[in-house]
This record gives C-alpha cells, sequence and structure tokens, in this order.
C-alpha cells in the first residue's frame, strides 16, 4: 500500500478507524472523512503519532448532506490526480424519524446517498489510479430490507432499525450495478459485512433498540475484528480484479435474493441519481459511470 491514496468516510471511530490506521501503517496516504471536526483531528494526530506516517489528513464533513459530499468531492479532485482506494463506511443506525435539511431520511442520506453520489463524483479520479478498489461497508441486515423508492416514511411509521436495513440493501444492490457499469475498466466495486461492532453504532438510537445495543455489547466483535474484512479487501492480491460481490469474513457469500433483482438495483440507480442531482448538466445520465 507504499504511497497508495485512499478515501475512508466515518475514518475516526470504530471499524473506520482502525482500517486507516493499518492502511497507514502499511504506508498508504489515507484521507479520513467524517462529521465531528475535533474527533477527527484527534484521530488524524492519533493514527500519524502510532504509524509514524505523516500522510495522514482529515476532511470534515456532514455526509448527510448531499450539498456538502459535493463540496467534499470538489476537495479530493482538486487535491489528489487518483484514488487508489474508495471506503465507503461511513453508518449510523438514526435515533428518532429525522429529516435532514434536503429532505431526505437521515440513515439512507447519511448511509447509502452519500456513498453513491461520492463515488460516482470521484469517477475520473478512480479511473486514472492503475486499478482501483470501491468498497461499500453494508450489513447482514440488509436481508430485513425493502426499497420503497417513493420514501414513505413517516412519524407514525418509521422504524430506525427498518430505515438502516432498508439503506444496507440499497449499499449492496449499489455494488452490484456499479460493478456492472465498471465492467470495461480497471476499476472493481464489492461490499461486506464487517460483523456486529461494539463500538459508539447504536448510541443514536432510542428506547427498546438502544437497551438491545447496550445488554448485546458484551457479545460483539472488536472493532478490530470487523475491520479486518474491509482491510482485505483494500489490500489483498486475493482480490485483484474481483469484483460485484458480497464478502464476510473475507469470503465472497450469497447476499439475499432480492440483491440479485437487476431491475430494481437500475431503477434504484435512476432514483438515486435524481435524489442526489447527479445528472443535472448532463444531456445523458449514461455519461456518468458506462
Amino acid at each position: 500500500m507504499k504511497n497508495k491514496i485512499v478515501i475512508i468516510t466515518g475514518g475516526s471511530t470504530g471499524i473506520g478507524k482502525v482500517t486507516a490506521t493499518e492502511l497507514a501503517r502499511q504506508g498508504a496516504q489515507v484521507v479520513l472523512v467524517s462529521r465531528d471536526a475535533a474527533r477527527g483531528n484527534a484521530a488524524m494526530t492519533e493514527i500519524i503519532k502510532e504509524t509514524r506516517n505523516q500522510q495522514v489528513t482529515f476532511i470534515p464533513c456532514d455526509l448527510s448532506r448531499m450539498a456538502n459530499v459535493k463540496i467534499l468531492a470538489l476537495e479530493i479532485q482538486s487535491r489528489f490526480n487518483h484514488i487508489d482506494v474508495l471506503i465507503n463506511n461511513a453508518g449510523i443506525l438514526p435515533g428518532k424519524f429525522t429529516l435532514t435539511p434536503e429532505g431526505y431520511e437521515l440513515s439512507w442520506a447519511t448511509n447509502y446517498l452519500s456513498g453513491f453520489l461520492l463515488t460516482n463524483l470521484l469517477w475520473q479520479q478512480l479511473l486514472n489510479a492503475e486499478a482501483a478498489r470501491i468498497i461499500n461497508v453494508s450489513s447482514e441486515a440488509h436481508r430485513l430490507g425493502q426499497i420503497d423508492v417513493n420514501q414513505t416514511h413517516t412519524v407514525k411509521n418509521y422504524s430506525s432499525f427498518t430505515a438502516y436495513c432498508d439503506s444496507k440493501l440499497a449499499n449492496i444492490l449499489f455494488t452490484y450495478e456499479l460493478a456492472q457499469r465498471l465492467e470495461l475498466t480497471s476499476i472493481t466495486a464489492n461490499c461486506l459485512h464487517p460483523g456486529v461492532i461494539a463500538s459508539n453504532f447504536g448510541t443514536t438510537s432510542f428506547g427498546l433498540l438502544k437497551w438491545i445495543f447496550r445488554l448485546g455489547r458484551p457479545f460483539m466483535q472488536s472493532a478490530a475484528k470487523g475491520a479486518e474484512t474491509v482491510i482485505y479487501l483494500a489490500t489483498s492480491p486475493e482480490v485483484t480484479g474481483v469484483t460485484g460481490k458480497y464478502f464476510k469474513k473475507k469470503k465472497p457469500v450469497k447476499s439475499s435474493k432480492e440483491t440479485y433483482n437487476t431491475a430494481l438495483a437500475k431503477r434504484l440507480w435512476r432514483f438515486s441519481a435524481a435524489q442526489t442531482g447527479l445528472y443535472v448538466g448532463h444531456e445523458d445520465e449514461e455519461e456518468i459511470l458506462t
């Protein structure tokens, strides 16, 4: 990973921070992205001290807002001609029903839309690399998810866990469709389940769900264990050229039946492009990532 350029969202805590630390230890130039500036700068300082790699930087960004993601992409484009590894790791389990200022349910925007948009906007930097890798962190919770392009969440019918599952299903559908669109390039796209991790994840939930996370914490995996598959996909020569797969414990496994619905994946792509304003200014949406 010597001098390879890695972008990792949600890189200041949990498996994101562990991944960033290990990749920096292996010599990568790592860019951490997260919402909390104090925490992000502290993580950057800690990683530099631990790995003695000075090529670790931090960019603050609230990924729940697509306007911010577009600014982030512009900053990354201005700094780097190419990107070797893009890890879309940022994720939350929301508390009560929350719409972002742009009108999207919070976990849908943070866990899915931000990665969809950032990946598309960094297309040229990824293409400029010798063999870029895109890694989307999903979850086994995707098996309980459903895709509702009408986004009918309301305060009355809202379930934060259901919303989380939906976003993780979208992660996988996006990955598979992305791999198809990148078929004639050297870029690969894969996703994974990191395990149930004992980190800050779940602290924003409330009620029964929050107590479930508290009680289950002693039985959850460490962030270091959860990061193993992410690090494997970012670094291992064994997955060179491997694309469009869902990994668990560093092995490709079958995801839910719904994730192989190609018509749904294409519909989701079009819907996501419209939500994020991806193709504004482009006469043909296929101009990007085809």
